[in-house]
């Protein structure tokens, strides 16, 4: 019998090395072919010996049978592999390639113009049949490659979805901002005049579907969605501003609100219609308001002006003699265009006033200190009192409630003075001082006339007070500090600008004794106050202090014998 060698194919490098596919696939061909010269060769040598005996030949037949099968075997093998390596290859590569495409897409649709239908269809053409192209050509057996087609289908197809709805949402955006546009204007035509919402309603439809039904790109879908929704709204919004613009315009607000909701009840509720109507008021007394303050504001500022300019007049008439006849300063006052008429008659008024004689003191201390009490009044309107203060300078002398000039200009300080922050400041607490203090320094039952010469004195003394705290570099505050040493609460100061009764009867006796018509007769010297014992000499004018036999004159000064 013939000695039949075996073939084992393990031998022969069919696992994959490191040379790659193509060289595993050759050295398959080489081997597989001289497996088939084997077999070939063996079956003829059974065919050449069949004569030597039937037993024999069939042992030959059956060794290439199963070399035969064996060489299929081992080619089936590789071919498996081959499916199974480009198939796991493709599998990365395919999931990578989806999402370029996908991002080369999004990139595309941001910047086109989705009204343009060439856009996804250039981009399929140009990018997406190329990129599957290139795909599939990385196959090259019958399984892998039918496995390639099969996905590049899929991705194909998912790709046009995507790039039509992509495109067609596009065009629904882009639709409702032309049709949000123009519902701009239409709102604004409606507000600004009522009675075009009738018309405006009716064009509407007409201008939406015009819109919706040109865009090339806009699914019937989209196109239905988008044309119920901005219908909608648009006609709301023009009835909406419809009404405000009636409302605003209304001298009845809730009455037009309530018109309007009748006319238009798909559009407008009743709560709704409330709260125009509640806006509208709300808007008409803003408009008020602001009218009202800007006007304000511009009269301030003429105040202003005017006031400064006045400053700068009354310098000039005091550094005068206004006795002169013709006086310039006047004539610079009648002719001056920055000059309000009130301020300009104050002037010239207080010109006229300077010819006359001085206000008596006492007189201008109770003007003096019931000016204080009104500007301090909560409810004080500054320019009225200082109004009262011009009037009172330019009343005639020896009249209650005329003020001296010394006064006036000390009072005007305190107006202007109360425009700056440290100014406020310092005349709150002093204000907030005298309200405090004003009954222990006037005496129980005030009365203006022995009262308010104690009040007066008792507030220039506080601004002394003041000047002298700023002249030591300290806080002038402290003039109203309880825990300062220089408070003016403390009972030594308080007892200063105390008078005893009988000098309050002794005021009030001269007051009554003084004729109509004449001066009101001088006030007891400040530096005299404190004496109880005080008499006055009606003659001489003199003071004697009656426990002490000492003599002072008019002035407070002692006289020596």
């Amino acid at each position: 019998m013939a000695n039949i060698r075996s073939f084992d194919t393990p031998q022969l490098g069919l696992r994959p090395t490191e040379t790659g596919v193509e060289s595993r696939a050759a050295t398959a061909r080489r081997v597989g072919g001289f497996y088939n010269q084997e077999a070939s060769a063996l079956q003829q040598l059974g065919r050449d010996t069949e004569s030597l005996g039937s037993f024999e030949g069939q042992q030959f037949k059956e060794a290439g049978s199963k070399i035969g099968s064996g060489i299929a075997a081992a080619g089936d093998a590789y071919v498996n592999f081959e499916d199974h390596q480009q198939i796991s290859h493709g599998l990365a590569t395919f999931a990578q390639l989806q999402d370029d495409l996908t991002n080369q897409w999004n990139q595309t649709a941001k910047n086109a113009d989705p009204n343009d239908p060439s856009v996804a269809a250039k981009f399929r053409e140009t990018v997406l049949q190329p990129a599957l192209d290139k795909f599939s050509e990385g196959f090259t057996t019958e399984k892998s490659q039918a496995w390639a087609e099969g996905h590049t289908a899929a991705l194909q197809q998912h790709m046009f979805q995507k790039t039509a709805g992509d495109m067609s949402t596009l065009a629904g955006i882009a639709v409702r901002k032309n049709l949000t546009d123009a519902t701009t204007h239409m709102s604004n035509t409606a507000m600004n005049d009522p009675s075009s919402v009738p018309f405006l309603l009716e064009s509407v439809d007409h201008s939406v579907n015009g819109v919706v039904g040109s865009s090339p790109t806009l699914s019937a879908v989209d196109a239905a969605r988008v044309s119920a929704e901005v219908s909608t709204s648009t006609k709301a919004a023009i009835v909406k501003f419809g009404a405000i613009g009636a409302i605003q315009k209304s001298g009845d607000p809730e009455k037009t609100a309530e018109e309007w909701t009748k006319k238009y009840p798909d559009y407008i509720d009743g709560a709704e219609a409330k709260a125009l109507a509640g806006n509208a008021r709300q808007q008409i007394r803003a408009r008020n308001y602001d009218f009202e303050q800007n006007r304000r504001r511009e009269k301030e500022v003429a105040t202003d002006k005017s006031t400064e300019l006045t400053n700068q007049y009354l310098i000039d008439v005091r550094s005068k003699d206004p006795r002169i006849s013709g006086d310039p300063t006047a004539a610079k006052i009648l002719n001056d265009p920055s000059l309000t008429k009130q301020d300009k008659n104050n002037l010239l008024n207080y010109v006229d006033r300077q010819l006359k004689p001085e206000t008596e003191s006492r007189l201008s201390q109770q003007t003096f200190v019931g000016l204080l009490r009104d500007m301090r009044a909560p409810d004080a309107n500054v320019d009225r009192v200082m109004q009262k203060a011009w009037d009172a300078r330019l009343m005639d002398p020896g009249k209650p409630g005329s003020m001296s000039e010394h006064d006036f200009n000390q009072f005007r300080a305190e107006v202007v003075a109360r425009k700056t922050p440290e100014g406020a400041a310092i005349e709150h607490d002093r204000a907030q001082f005298f309200r405090q203090y004003a009954g222990t320094i006037a005496g129980s039952g005030y009365d203006p006339q022995a009262g308010s010469p104690k009040i007066y004195n008792a507030e220039m003394d506080a601004r002394r007070m003041e000047g002298m705290l700023r002249s030591k570099g300290l806080d002038p505050h402290l003039a109203y500090d309880p825990a300062s040493e220089y408070f003016l609460g403390r009972n030594e100061r308080l007892a200063k600008w105390q008078q005893s009764m009988q000098m309050d009867l002794q005021t009030r006796a001269e007051a009554s004794s003084q004729a109509p018509g004449q001066p009101a007769r001088p006030e007891v010297p400040f530096e005299l106050r404190g004496i109880a014992s005080l008499s006055r000499n009606k003659t001489t004018g003199q003071y004697r202090d009656n426990t002490s036999g000492k003599i002072y004159d008019a002035s407070g000064k002692e006289v020596k014998p």
